[in-house]
């Protein structure tokens, strides 16, 4: 069973792989909330990191097509370089 400690781990992964896919796009979080159909305070929640949230996998499906990227890469840990 996977346990909280983990579950935080993949969330920040995840959260990390968004802001990083999203500033490769050029994306702000306004066009990346508009483009994926999500809202922008939703958005904002997902990159801060602050508090976990369950996230629906419809939402994930959004975020993975609207980044290009597939569902698994944005659970993939990787050393990224930084984007401004």
């Amino acid at each position: 069973m996977i346990g909280n400690k983990e579950l935080m781990e993949e969330y920040n992964t995840f959260a990390n792989n968004i802001r990083f896919y999203r500033k490769k796009m050029h994306y702000t979080q306004e066009i990346l909330a508009e483009k994926a159909d999500i809202s922008i305070s939703y958005i904002k929640q997902i990159e801060s990191q602050k508090e976990f949230k369950n996230i629906s996998l419809s939402v994930m499906q959004k975020l993975a097509k609207t980044l290009n990227v597939s569902l698994q890469m944005l659970f993939t840990l990787e050393e990224k370089e930084e984007i401004n």
